[in-house]
């Protein structure tokens, strides 16, 4: 939809019949000129989409909107939009980030640096890595710990070095006496202002010695130092069913928590 200065749009990708925004990401979004976009630009495009996809005979369209730290007033519009429309909602996701602008060095409890400090006596030290084998080892411990918790990883290393060759891809990992890694992330920018964590995790077992808390600490201080404004720590959700112990220590670490909308719609 295109007036004057106004125009707003929206990629989505098809299989077996359903249209979706994003077709294979976390989360979809809109394309638009301004966050102050008129809330009736924002309602007629919703609904010559709906129209778009009775017309076309299509089953289904389901758009799940970014978090609100990337549209915060769009945000807003499109969940009164989507619902005015009869759009149904899904269970929305509980999204955590951060707000770089607030970290000083103090947490709202002091059980983090407790833990940071523990994680340093402990012989542990975080550094980005960007040699092949340390990239390795890295996303060997994110794969154990997913392989931990039961759940699925969706891209190979080979997957996320391809990312690296469109937008920048930062690996850290935390490192023992050794030099083994027992911890390990993965952030994408590929926003000026919000960098997005990927993966993250650790090997349980070692767990108690302040892996992810030296992390986070670590991770935190960089991208500020770098100028971004906020890190998108992604969903603490499991189909929309909390993760508690995640939302917690996320929280912990000075993280705000929000919702993250799906909406879909069938003619």
């Amino acid at each position: 939809m295109k007036d004057d200065d106004v125009s707003i749009g929206l990629i989505l990708g098809m299989k077996d019949g359903i249209i979706t925004s994003p077709f294979s990401a976390p989360f979809g979004g809109f394309h638009y000129s301004h966050e102050h976009m008129f809330y009736d630009v924002v309602f007629g495009f919703l609904s010559n989409l709906r129209d778009y996809v009775a017309g076309e005979d299509f089953k289904k369209v389901l758009i799940t909107l970014p978090p609100d730290p990337y549209q915060v007033n769009m945000n807003a519009k499109f969940v009164n939009a989507f619902i005015r429309l009869g759009f149904n909602m899904a269970t929305p996701d509980l999204n955590n980030w951060v707000d770089l602008k607030k970290i000083d060095g103090t947490w709202c409890k002091n059980v983090v640096e407790q833990n940071c400090r523990k994680a340093i006596k402990n012989g542990l030290a975080w550094s980005i890595i960007t040699d092949k084998k340390s990239i390795e080892d890295a996303y060997s411990v994110i794969l154990r710990n997913r392989k931990v918790q039961c759940r699925k990883i969706y891209m190979t290393l080979d997957d996320i070095l391809e990312v690296n060759t469109i937008i920048p891809v930062d690996f850290f990992a935390v490192k023992d006496l050794n030099g083994n890694c027992v911890g390990s992330s993965v952030f994408y920018r590929g926003h000026k202002k919000i960098v997005q964590c990927v993966f993250m995790g650790d090997d349980t077992e070692k767990r108690n010695m302040g892996i992810m808390n030296l992390m986070y600490k670590n991770c935190f201080e960089y991208y500020k130092n770098m100028d971004f404004d906020y890190i998108d720590l992604g969903i603490s959700c499991l189909e929309g069913e909390p993760n508690t112990g995640l939302i917690r220590f996320k929280e912990l670490h000075n993280c705000a928590t929000s919702l993250r909308y799906t909406f879909f719609w069938s003619p």
